[in-house]
């Protein structure tokens, strides 16, 4: 299993020279599974406009069937599906899982004024799945487990297994004041690669950002050592973080937690 991640921003894309390391597009992740070449993506942010240019030049590497999971429908987790390209290819083929009406998601974010075709135009063939409480979704040898997660209009996050690896996606996500979630840390109970939203540090927080569905690197190390992971990624950087601010976060989590990483766009890691 290898996780690419195409984007790790929250809220709204980012450009300029102060983000040049750690990348400004808004959340995906692509996850290369190994006992299938389907491909698996979590979020459809600004940055699966790339990984789907990437998906077209090697069509001829994998299935061409997608499957696209969503967290939520915020704008920061759908704005780049308009720009998808293999949603428009007849040759794609396209399982699209959320936890909500996703065709009604898309379609309106497609519509009148908001965008000039909708939903209709892509010529790729689009199967909509609407994910239940506990369901197990199965992709060849990989199982994927999700949980809501406590953000506005609620979120989900996403456990993959796969022949004895295991990554788990929970971003957008705030923490309780006096203890962590219970749900996700079982969720991701030894899992190897945890990726946490870890938007705002504890001062921005305290400062008035509770209540608006974020967590900090803090509160990520702690979910990390009380469920055993392997690997904490911290994500969903805020936009007002740059390449600078972004490392002294990765370098205060690593001090309390040492196999942690600040996600930036383009990053690999192998399982």
């Amino acid at each position: 299993m290898e996780v690419t991640f195409w984007g790790t921003r929250g809220s709204i894309p980012v450009s300029g020279p102060k983000y040049a390391e750690f990348g400004g597009n808004t959340p995906c992740l692509q996850i290369a599974l190994e006992s299938t070449t389907d491909t698996v993506i979590l979020d459809s942010g600004s940055g699966i406009r790339e990984l789907g240019i990437r998906l077209v030049q090697t069509r001829a590497a994998h299935s061409r069937v997608i499957h696209l999971f969503l967290t939520h429908a915020h704008w920061d987790h759908i704005q780049g599906f308009p720009f998808f390209p293999p949603a428009f290819m007849p040759d794609f083929r396209l399982h699209i899982y959320c936890t909500k009406d996703a065709r009604a998601i898309l379609d309106r974010q497609m519509s009148t004024p908001f965008f000039p075709v909708g939903l209709d135009v892509m010529g790729s063939t689009k199967l909509f799945h609407h994910l239940l409480p506990q369901e197990v979704t199965t992709i060849a040898e990989a199982t994927l487990r999700h949980i809501p997660l406590p953000h506005p209009q609620e979120s989900t996050a996403f456990r993959v297994d796969e022949r004895g690896k295991s990554v788990v996606f929970a971003t957008d996500t705030e923490h309780a004041p006096d203890h962590i979630n219970e749900t996700l840390r079982d969720l991701a109970e030894g899992a190897d690669v945890l990726i946490y939203d870890a938007q705002y540090t504890s001062e921005e927080y305290s400062a008035g950002k509770q209540g608006w569905g974020h967590s900090t690197f803090s509160e990520a190390v702690k979910l990390a050592r009380a469920a055993h992971v392997g690997k904490l990624v911290l994500y969903s950087h805020d936009p007002t973080h740059d390449d600078e601010m972004l490392r002294k976060i990765e370098a205060a989590a690593q001090e309390h937690f040492p196999s942690t990483v600040a996600a930036r766009d383009g990053m690999k890691l192998k399982l």
